[in-house]
């Protein structure tokens, strides 16, 4: 027999979930390895590094992720059963919670694709997605896990820049699966209102950001009326699909790394 081709892919053990965590900051210290070391006795944690493997239904457990999240490790990737769970945790800033704000608890109609959550002084930014096993991603040679975790690395860099393009294509991938008509629409919370120290730029830049029309020649009163009302509309709690003409946001090679190799079930 000769071989024509061999193609490189990614073949998931169905009798297993593997976990990958990594500090992209610095090597973990002794004792947040020995907090590594608390949720298996097999866990290989060294250096920069904590991985697990569970066998059958089980799973790695929930108190983990705040655990090793929230302070010793800035990225995890996990597999099971075909599905990833990819994790960013970024500090707690008002900054930082202003821009995740748009990515809680969104979801295509059967999984919550794109969550945030709060680990104390850090947040943690959650997805789930299915991965083309076969797809451009796993064109690099070397371990799957790692090469995932290492672009969640870059993409970690650029969400502390205050870049969520990658945030936003996920978000817009899985909501292509919605139609307008079975969306649920909700009022939005009541109380927000832009805070009191906010200039009359940083006014300007938030209708900008929420898609509020608003003239320039506008006083801080009036911007600050058009931000409360428009946060009072009812909303859609699905995602919504983007205006017509819109372009896509502009992503690195590592963001579109990901999405490109998102799939649906």
């Amino acid at each position: 027999m000769r071989i024509l081709r061999v193609r490189p892919g990614f073949q998931a053990d169905h009798s297993s979930s593997s976990y990958l965590f990594y500090a992209v900051d610095q090597p973990v210290s002794a004792a947040g390895q020995q907090v590594a070391h608390r949720f298996s006795s097999r866990a290989e944690v060294h250096g920069r590094y904590a991985s697990y493997q569970k066998w059958g239904e089980s799973d790695l457990s929930s108190s983990a992720y705040p655990a090793l999240l929230g302070e010793h490790y800035d990225v995890m990737a996990s597999e099971s059963y075909d599905s990833w769970t990819l994790m960013i945790a970024v500090p707690k800033t008002l900054q930082m919670q202003e821009l995740l704000l748009p990515f809680h608890d969104l979801d295509d109609g059967e999984f919550t694709r794109l969550d945030v959550h709060d680990y104390g002084k850090r947040l943690a930014i959650d997805i789930f997605c299915e991965l083309e096993p076969d797809g451009s991603l796993w064109d690099s040679e070397g371990d799957t896990f790692k090469i995932l975790v290492k672009l969640l690395a870059t993409i970690r860099a650029e969400i502390l820049g205050g870049d969520a393009s990658f945030l936003q294509a996920v978000a817009e991938f899985y909501g292509e699966r919605e139609e307008e008509e079975d969306e649920e629409v909700e009022a939005a919370p009541p109380s927000w209102e832009p805070p009191a120290e906010w200039d009359k730029a940083r006014l300007q830049e938030e209708c900008s950001r929420r898609g509020v029309a608003f003239r320039k020649s506008w006083t801080k009163a009036q911007l600050r009326q058009a931000l409360t009302a428009a946060a009072r509309a009812p909303v859609s709690r699905s995602r919504a699909r983007p205006p017509q003409g819109r372009k896509p946001p502009k992503m690195s090679r590592a963001a579109r790394q990901i999405v490109d190799s998102m799939t649906q079930r």
